[in-house]
């Protein structure tokens, strides 16, 4: 299998590589870019005189195919930018670098630094009212990073992580549970292996961060937000390789690739990455936050000053093959899909860091077949149809075979209960999972001003557990949770397209079920007495919401949007994993009220200059809002989910952007974000206010920002060059792991304040063909921690190689 596989992959390199090299021949190509250095797509580029042509990509790349001769004139004309045109003098490799055009009216070219066709793709969802920031991934793909760092430094995001790469996360957006697709399919129908925290920035075109109200085309029980990973799709042959090492052993790479062959269209698409680290990084002990290294002497704990993980190694691999069609008289898009993916995770801590796993560790390998269908004009004129379904297999073992308990020096020490040896656990998961989604969109008019969108999703789960250590089947025992989601939405745009709306109503339906196992059976296994119980829920919920945005003027507008929106609860939220999280059936679908509103403004500056204001209040009630605690079961200390009755949230975030051509950016953010308990009283009977109504939510970051100031250089070593450096900051305010109104200030538990510091140097040569890139993250070997104290890496250097092939 494995053999087989890389000789595929080395075929594929090599067609791609192939059809890159002919494709040089009787050709003029190069790159269409902005004065800020940012690709400009959909440029046409055609000789003098000519009518035929081609477009420049997403890229900004462009590839004409005509008869040429030496002295040919070649011209570039792109909506909102001034024209230009130049002699190829035997020349074939041709950039061209265009000039905004001030005297055009239309918003959609002036927008925040250097429009790139990821900010086009969203250009319409903007203007109609939602409140969604683009997060260009070309721009990081040097980086040694993964997802999560670089979503990290979004305005509203905050992503709470257990540990190193591949460590468990809590992800919200303006403090509410947000949900994450990958080309607008749920990232939880992709295994264990998929997360934010594995995934190769190489891998990824645009990430689109949504705050409010939600679009209706992702169809899912998104509340408060979500964020949307668009893979990088080319349709021109396209290779990107990168490999990475650093820090604890760390090791990351990734290849994408794309290869459509121009007379029949068959198409070929290629994702695959590989990730290890061994986590083997430093704990401190910090006496003034309760942070406790601690190992046994003689029965008695003794402090350490700090201490290396030694149970915390990560590994992940994914492949994914797509052969199909696109851009053909049926289809705009056709292919059948198939992603492997499989991981290996050590567990070193729970929820608590006072008490050490030397044993524990999970694995699961991960099967996914799917079909995808897309097309303009489906069926009648203006109908856009996208079609998705998926199924998927997932097998994941949660073992801990450990007979003793173990201290942060790595050595075994008696079991917490007495001399006997602790419970083994071996316990297998076989998990199916199936998604149809279904989305149309009509427009009433060629300009789009009124447009009617439905969405459909259904999703399900069948969860079956084995207890590989006793002996039995509890394949007999299934869990199982399912949801139809239905969305229909109305888009429309008035008085010269200065307004725009989108009205929506969705509907919901739940299903969940399990069987809970109270058999007695004795020594020789037999039953004595007791039986299998069966408990069922369901729900039916509504919701609705409106998004408006009104442009002042051409450069600034206002945004408001309201919604009443429901989330449901996750498989692990409500049966657990068997490692970290236990399960809560008793869990409700979160429910809130949300209202967004705040202004615009983007605008160039004597075409050097660009600046970027952006400034958003929120405002939610909230009623079972779903949160994350701490629980002790068995002596052991693990997370749940749980409902607060009444939440409320309220608070502002602000971003500035500036740019000096392709020089220097600029980029500043912050947020506060409060939630404080809202349920007043403590029964029905309304005779006695709670003792927290009104105080902060515990362990939740509240005052967070970041900066990000990079100083570029072009063609400075050689022509075609570019070096690019970078530093980034990021703030955590401290905040309370324990009610803020009871003990003594002295007694009070926190996360203190954090200031992180970061710095990325890269180099690229050939025109970005070839790249290296240096890193080192948390300069000052800050104490970074997350959930209950539970510290992040230290101090971090990494490498990265990367060759792209266009």
């Amino acid at each position: 299998m494995l053999k087989s596989t890389s000789t595929f992959v080395l075929l594929f390199i090599f067609t791609v590589f192939t059809q890159a090299q002919t494709s040089k021949k009787n050709a003029v190509s190069g790159f269409v870019k902005d004065n800020f250095g940012t690709p400009i797509p959909g440029a046409t580029i055609r000789l003098k005189d000519q009518s035929t042509g081609t477009s420049s990509d997403v890229d900004g790349y462009y590839k004409l195919q005509t008869a040429l001769s030496g002295n040919a004139i070649i011209q570039v004309t792109a909506v909102g930018y001034s024209s230009e045109e130049r002699a190829i003098n035997d020349k074939f490799i041709q950039d061209f670098q265009l000039k905004e055009d001030r005297n055009y009216i239309d918003e959609v070219v002036v927008s925040a630094p250097g429009k790139t066709e990821n900010e086009h793709k969203v250009a319409e969802i903007k203007r109609s009212g939602f409140n969604v920031s683009v997060i260009d991934m070309n721009k990081h793909a040097n980086e040694a990073a993964n997802l999560t760092q670089v979503l990290k430094r979004a305005t509203g995001v905050t992503i709470r992580e257990d540990g190193g790469l591949g460590s468990n996360f809590v992800f919200r957006i303006n403090g509410l549970n947000a949900k994450i697709y990958i080309d607008g399919v749920p990232m939880e129908n992709f295994g264990s292996s998929m997360s934010l925290n594995n995934i190769p920035v190489n891998l990824i075109d645009r990430v689109e961060v949504y705050k409010g109200v939600v679009p209706a085309f992702l169809g899912s029980d998104a509340l408060g937000g979500a964020v949307n990973i668009i893979t990088k799709r080319r349709a021109r042959p396209y290779l990107d390789l990168s490999y990475s090492y650093g820090s604890f052993n760390t090791h990351q790479a990734a290849i994408v690739g794309t290869f459509t062959n121009p007379k029949n269209k068959l198409s070929f698409r290629m994702n695959a990455f590989y990730n290890h680290s061994d986590n083997d990084y430093n704990m401190y002990t910090n006496e003034k936050y309760n942070v406790l290294i601690e190992k046994t002497v003689e029965n008695k704990y003794v402090t350490l000053p700090k201490a290396k993980r030694f149970n915390d190694a990560y590994t992940s691999a994914m492949g994914q093959l797509e052969v199909g069609f696109r851009d053909v008289h049926w289809a705009d898009q056709f292919y059948a899909g198939l992603t492997y993916s499989q991981n290996h995770k050590e567990n070193q801590l729970r929820a608590s860091i006072s008490k050490v796993f030397g044993g524990m560790w999970s694995e699961s390998n991960y099967l996914m077949p799917t079909l995808s269908y897309k097309k303009s004009n489906f069926l009648v004129n203006r109908l856009y149809a996208d079609i998705f379904t998926s199924y998927s297999y997932d097998t994941r073992y949660a073992r801990d075979t450990a007979m003793y308990n173990y201290d942060w020096s790595g050595n075994w020490i008696s079991n917490y209960k007495g001399t006997a040896p602790n419970a083994q656990m071996d316990t297998k998961y076989n998990l199916s999972n199936y998604l149809a989604r279904v989305n149309l969109n009509y427009d009433f008019d060629e300009a789009r001003n009124q447009s009617l969108n439905f969405n459909y999703n259904f999703n399900s789960n069948d969860q079956k557990q084995y207890d590989l250590i006793g002996n039995y089947d509890r394949s007999g025992l299934p869990s199982y949770l399912g949801r139809h989601i239905l969305g229909l939405s109305w888009q429309n745009q008035w008085f010269d397209k200065r307004l725009s709306n989108v009205l929506a109503v969705k509907y919901y339906r739940m299903n969940a079920s399990k069987d809970i196992d109270e058999r007695i059976f004795d020594a020789n296994n037999n039953l004595i007495s007791g039986g299998i119980i069966s408990q069922k829920k369901q729900g039916n919920y509504y919701s609705m919401s409106l998004a408006s945005r009104y442009r002042i003027t051409k450069d600034g507008g206002w945004k408001l949007s309201y919604e009443r929106a429901y989330n449901l609860p996750s498989m692990t939220a409500l049966y657990g994993d068997g490692i970290n999280t236990i399960s809560n059936w008793d869990l409700k679908p979160e429910r809130s009220d949300n209202i967004n509103t705040g202004f615009y403004y983007n605008t160039y500056i004597n075409q050097d200059h660009f600046l970027n204001v952006d400034v958003t209040g929120f405002y939610r009630l909230a009623d079972n809002y779903i949160n994350s605690r701490a629980v002790m079961q068995n002596g052991n200390s693990f997370f749940q989910s749980y409902n607060e009755e009444g939440v409320k949230l309220y608070g502002f975030e602000a971003e500035v952007k500036y740019g000096f051509k392709d020089l220097l950016s600029v980029t500043l953010n912050g947020s506060y974000d409060k939630a404080t308990y809202n349920k007043k009283y403590t029964d029905d009977s309304r005779q006695q206010i709670s003792i927290n109504y009104g105080k902060q939510l515990i362990n939740r970051p509240w005052v967070y920002g970041n900066a990000d100031i990079s100083l570029i250089q072009n063609n400075w070593f050689q022509k075609g060059s570019r070096i690019q450096l970078s530093y980034l900051y990021q703030y955590t305010h401290w905040f309370y792991l324990t009610e803020s109104d009871q003990g003594s200030l002295e007694s009070k538990d926190l996360i203190p304040s954090q200031n992180v510091h970061s710095a990325v140097l890269s180099y690229a040569w050939d025109r970005n063909k070839y790249n290296v890139s240096f890193e080192a993250r948390n300069l000052t070997d800050e104490r970074a921690y997350d959930n209950f104290r539970l510290q992040r890496p230290g101090r971090a250097f990494y490498v990265k190689l990367r060759l792209s092939i266009m």
